[in-house]
């Protein structure tokens, strides 16, 4: 995204003056929209999709002065004059947002950011953030919000290509609200980025239940998929060449006897697999990781122990690994994979409606 300097400055001199006053502290109750009102914020978000964002803005502006306190409009309003180009009145209107106890305030304070992320303020950008955070953590009302910040301030990490600053940050995320899809995603592709192989496979396994069938559910699968590959073989003996990578990371646990069994198990064939599918040799190496995973006790204290190790257990015990496996075939691109999802519809409607509802043991 090209930015002109003036539009810098102008957002700079912004970040000085309204962050120099500091975050308020929300206190303001926002009301709702009236169904009328409702109707016309749909009608303003079909024209911003249409990119007619002076018409959207002329809704916006008009709802807002029927009522101020609609924060669903200021949030729409700041987001509309955001994919205009005119960040500096996106942030003004997202810092006016801040001040109320509503559903959208971390949405307001990703704008802030964002804006000053944009025109390379990554640290000004982490600061709104962190304020935001000290703000949220000292209201038992606003506490559920706190996954928001700290996943973004992940991803501006990841920008940064701080990826052991962006880990610690996300897994807080997952800690504050494990149902929130974003930060088990993420996280899936800072692990396997970064040799954590096992967490990675978790993370995505996690993400997927969650998400069942999007672009970033096919992301993460494939990410899974590869985890398993079969191990190379050379091609003029045959033999097939097991190795283990002595420079990964065990901080997140000590995986390393995973690392080297992922590979074999959809490579080596005795009698009773020889004739399995390429497909079921996947599905069963996903169920052999989840049951090893999930009677390891030596993990029980890591950040995976805690919040991934007893979900794939409780996936064991209910019977999903199968319906699991498959899932991740099908979203990783293997189309034979739809045949078997549509003769287990019901397992697949059990499976998804048991992730959603899933939370993590006290």
């Amino acid at each position: 995204m090209r930015t002109s300097l003036l539009l810098i400055i102008t957002i700079v001199v912004l970040f000085i003056s309204v962050p120099a006053q500091k975050l308020s502290k929300p206190t303001l109750l926002p009301e709702n929209p009236t169904t009328e009102q409702e109707k016309q914020v749909v009608a303003g978000n079909v024209l911003h999709d249409a990119k007619r964002y002076d018409e959207a803005l002329a809704i916006y502006d008009r709802l807002l002065v029927e009522n101020p306190d609609l924060t669903v409009v200021m949030y729409e309003k700041s987001l509309t004059l955001y994919a205009k180009g005119d960040k500096t009145k996106a942030m003004e209107t997202a810092y006016e947002g801040a001040k109320y106890k509503s559903e959208q305030l971390p949405l307001f304070y990703v704008m802030m950011a964002s804006c000053l992320d944009d025109v390379g303020k990554p640290d000004a950008a982490l600061s709104v953030y962190r304020e935001a955070e000290a703000i949220l953590r000292s209201d038992i009302g606003t506490q559920r919000f706190l996954s928001t910040v700290y996943y973004n301030i992940g991803l501006t990490y990841v920008r940064q290509k701080k990826y052991a600053e962006a880990r610690a940050e996300l897994k807080k995320a997952v800690e504050n609200r494990p149902d929130y899809p974003s930060p088990h995603y993420l996280l899936s592709i800072v692990y396997n980025g970064t040799k954590y192989k096992v967490p990675a496979f978790l993370a995505a396994a996690r993400f997927i239940s969650l998400e069942l069938n999007t672009p970033r559910s096919k992301a993460v699968a494939v990410i899974i998929r590869d985890i398993l590959k079969p191990n190379a073989k050379d091609p003029k003996t045959g033999n097939i060449t097991i190795s283990l990578d002595f420079q990964a990371p065990t901080d997140e646990g000590e995986f390393g006897m995973y690392e080297l069994l992922m590979g074999t198990l959809t490579t080596f064939k005795d009698e009773k697999d020889k004739n399995k599918t390429e497909d079921e040799m996947f599905v069963s190496a996903v169920g052999t990781v989840i049951s090893l995973i999930a009677e390891d006790n030596k993990l029980s204290k890591t950040f995976v122990g805690k919040q991934y190790v007893p979900f794939v257990a409780e996936l064991k015990k209910k019977g999903f690994s199968e319906v699991f496996g498959y899932t991740v075939l099908y979203l990783s691109g293997q189309q034979g994979a739809m045949k078997w999802l549509e003769s287990h519809d019901a397992k697949l409607g059990e499976f998804a409606a048991w992730a959603k509802a899933y939370q993590v043991p006290k």
